[in-house]
């Protein structure tokens, strides 16, 4: 457990020797990097395709070309130029070799050859005198020292490992030509070289001992032969690669691109990790802190495209994320007791980017273990400098559980990130350090959960105010949450408006093939579905359907979403002709249980569109069907409902909106005791849990009232209109079932004889229709495509009321404070 002091390399401290033969400790380690790629550099480098460049910058003179063409082969060439190179007086014959090797005179394969020789050089790892391996040697010395310091128990005892036979001793000497094949440290794949007895004093493999090496890199750096039963198991699946590849998107070639690089950066995982599983590497050895493993980690752009893969790896039983996670805990074990900043702070941070990095890839409960984990070992450190990272490690906590649909748990989080707060806070600094934003988001997201729509809204208003501006992610998902508590308290124009920038804002900052786009389009479809119902929310229902299934390649959550999109969006038109509705609706459910299994409350969702779909299917498939398919129905919706329950309790939001639809489904069952059962259940629980003005309980009394009117029970159908028609407020967005209550509670004063009644609601009914007019103006596609204005602008814009009132309560403050500048001078 040491700090990073370069790429792969893992250090004690920084400490550098002095010189001791006259050259720099700089020269020392470039002479060394070119005697370690010394065969690499022989065998693959031309003399020819650097020299210019080498005599231009003045690394070599006419002179020593004339010494490298005495050479008779390109090897021989090459060899004198590496023997020359270090002997020269300008101290920067290096620098100068390796921009000749970036810009070699070559056609595009050798130039792609000669930037992997740069990542040789770059990667080689010279061990100083004061590094790991000499100051363990130096402290130990022996194998009985080692045996005598682990008999004391010394904590701070490593191993002893014996030096590597001499490779020589193992090599035949009379073979010709062997084969030597190196996994690279960089991004690139297995390659393989020839090396020739002409490369005297050079390292061969005899055949018969042939075995792939892999190069390690963590705590040490070496090569280890790679386990002669392994075979990679990981590929690009072709369907993926050839959508991507005859797309005329650009972002999609730029996405292949990207999947080729993940692919190759999870390739090194999975052979270190099947060393960590052989038993292969030293006891010690830590998967997480693996070079291989923090390649992955510092790169949040990508995580989301290591999904499929790791679900190809775990359908063969190799459990990627949990051994990564697993190492991870050891090295939070091994490392408890220290104080190191350095040490703690790389912990810290590995551990923060592994939740991320679980979290994008939907393991919500495995995030949750290493950030409870990471939480615990910053807990047992009094310093200041952990209070930070544990702070914000309560918010991707919060994050983590509002995500797997886990309310409770989230705020459990909340409570003490708040507390974590306050310390903050308290310190004269600690309004600079910590930007809110992200907390009020995920406490908006909870409280929406729980059904406290009108808090949720608050939160998120104050969210938006107080978000870093600078973090683009923070800022998109404040808008997400934002538009849905705004859907939920009937803000129309304001989710229209924050539905379209969010759109806009995703496309401009992460560009069309990324899972914030991918977020941001789901959220325009949830505020389409809910209000709009028209042919723009279908066409972006199918565009997210697409880019989730391009960014993927893979049936992940965000597919079944927006297969779930697509299906709402075809049953709000009432495009039933055709059962694409409920095939996206039955896709949504398969992928989700695939991903979430049968017990997750997350899976609800999914189940309720599925279940309304059955129920619509109900009424245009054969009359031989007609009843199982509603028993299909009813049976998908208790499901959803046993999920709620467990989740939040028998009285919320969630529960009455699930039983209103068994209600409905009861109803076309021929079961009306049935179906007034739930009805009158949901409108009971809706009065125990929101707002009498609340839209679901109107709408859940609406439900009840047309059904007592189907069923002929007038006298209790007239009071649950008139509740509606009391209790409705003001949105300025014309509401089609609102109408429809006024409609309908008028027609039953008409047929019961009461005409003024009937005439006092009509009235009533010309009051609302002019403050919510129906001029329902469909999204134009092109608007989301068009770039978006500033977010601080944009602010001010969405939030007008709150950016008035505060500037209208800065404005005595700055009066004040100028005037007693003025006194001052």
């Amino acid at each position: 457990m040491t700090s990073v002091a370069r790429n792969g390399t893992y250090v004690i401290n920084n400490r550098a020797a002095p010189p001791v033969d006259g050259l720099t400790g700089i020269n020392r380690q470039n002479i060394m990097r070119l005697k370690i790629n010394r065969v690499a550099l022989v065998q693959e480098l031309k003399v020819e395709h650097v020299s210019g460049m080498l005599i231009k910058n003045g690394a070599i003179d006419v002179e020593d070309m004339n010494k490298i063409n005495s050479g008779t082969s390109p090897q021989e060439k090459t060899r004198i130029l590496l023997d020359l190179l270090p002997t020269k007086g300008n101290t920067a014959w290096y620098r100068h070799f390796r921009e000749a090797l970036q810009n070699p005179d070559a056609d595009p394969e050798t130039r792609r050859r000669y930037r992997v020789l740069v990542n040789f050089l770059d990667n080689a790892v010279i061990h100083r005198p004061l590094s790991q391996m000499t100051r363990f040697r130096d402290r130990y010395g022996s194998r009985k020292q080692v045996q005598k310091a682990d008999e004391r128990n010394s904590v701070a005892s490593l191993p002893y490992y014996l030096p590597l036979p001499d490779i020589q001793q193992q090599c035949g000497q009379n073979k010709k030509e062997e084969v030597l094949t190196y996994f690279r440290a960089d991004n690139v794949d297995i390659f393989s070289k020839k090396v020739t007895d002409k490369e005297a004093g050079h390292p061969k493999i005899h055949s018969t001992n042939h075995r792939d090496m892999t190069l390690v890199q963590g705590q040490f750096f070496q090569w280890f032969p790679t386990p002669d039963n392994f075979r990679s198991l990981l590929e690009i699946p072709e369907g993926h690669k050839q959508r991507l590849a005859s797309s005329d998107n650009s972002d999609d070639q730029v996405l292949l691109d990207k999947e080729t690089m993940v692919l190759n950066i999870l390739k090194r995982v999975e052979v270190t990790a099947a060393l960590v599983r052989h038993k292969c590497l030293p006891p010690g050895f830590e998967l997480c802190l693996s070079d291989a493993v923090q390649d992955l980690l510092k790169q949040p752009e990508l995580y989301h495209l290591y999904l499929k893969h790791i679900l190809i790896l775990e359908a063969a039983d190799v459990m990627i994320v949990e051994e990564i996670s697993s190492s991870y805990n050891d090295v939070l074990q091994t490392v408890n007791n220290s104080n190191v900043p350095e040490m703690v702070n790389q912990v810290t941070q590995t551990g923060l980017k592994m939740a991320s990095l679980l979290i994008a890839v939907n393991k919500f409960s495995k995030a949750a273990s290493v950030l409870n984990s990471l939480i615990q070992f910053l807990r047992q450190r009094p310093n200041m400098e952990v209070w930070v990272p544990q702070f914000q490690a309560y918010i991707k906590l919060m994050h983590a559980w509002n995500l797997a649909c886990r309310p409770d748990r989230a705020e459990v989080a909340y409570f003490e990130a708040v507390q974590m707060q306050y310390q903050i806070t308290m310190m004269s600094f600690g309004q600079s350090v910590v930007h809110y934003g992200a907390m009020h988001a995920e406490t908006s997201h909870m409280l929406l959960e729980h059904g406290s729509i009108s808090s949720a809204y608050g939160w998120s208003r104050k969210a938006l105010r107080e978000v870093n501006p600078e973090d683009s992610a923070s800022v998109l998902r404040v808008l997400c949450v934002t538009i849905n508590a705004c859907c939920a308290n009937w803000l129309v124009r304001k989710a229209e408006l924050l539905s379209v920038y969010a759109v806009q804002y995703a496309r401009s900052k992460f560009g069309e093939r990324h899972p914030l786009y991918i977020e941001a389009l789901l959220h325009f479809c949830h505020f389409s579905n809910e209000f709009k119902w028209d042919s723009i929310g279908l066409h972006v229902a199918r565009d997210v359907l697409d880019a989730a299934e391009k960014t993927y390649g893979c049936e992940s959550l965000q597919v079944a979403q927006a297969h779930c999109c697509v299906s709402r969006a075809l049953m709000c038109m009432q495009m039933v002709d055709t059962d694409d509705y409920y095939t996206h609706a039955m896709e949504a459910v398969r992928i989700s249980r695939l991903n979430l299994g049968q017990h997750s409350p997350l899976l609800h969702s999914f189940l309720h569109t599925f279940a309304y779909a059955l129920q619509l299917k109900a009424l245009h498939c054969p009359e031989e069907v007609v009843d199982s398919t509603l028993r299909w129905a009813e049976t998908e919706a208790k499901q959803a409902l046993n999920l709620v329950t467990q989740q939040f309790g028998e009285i919320s939001l969630k529960v009455a909106q699930i039983l209103l639809l068994l209600g409905q489904i009861n109803c076309k069952m021929n079961k009306p005791d049935v179906a007034e059962s739930y009805l009158k259940q949901a409108v009971d629980y809706l009065k125990l849990c929101q707002p009498s003005f609340s839209n679901y309980l109107l709408l859940g009394m609406a439900n009840l009232a047309s059904f007592y009117k189907i069923i002929l029970r007038p006298e209790l159908a007239i009071p649950r209109f008139q509740f509606v028609v009391d209790h409705i407020e003001t949105t300025d967005w014309y509401c089609k079932w609102v109408h429809e209550c006024f409609e309908e509670l008028s027609q039953l004063y008409h047929s019961l004889g009461q005409e003024d009644s009937a005439e006092a609601v009509q009235y009533k009914l010309s009051q609302w229709l002019k403050v919510n007019p129906m001029n329902n103006k469909p999204v134009e596609y092109s608007r989301l495509k068009q770039e978006p204005e500033a977010f601080e602008s944009f602010l001010a814009k969405a939030d007008l009321w709150t950016f008035i009132v505060l500037k209208v309560l800065d404005a005595p403050m700055k009066v004040s404070a100028d005037s007693q500048s003025g006194e001052e001078v």
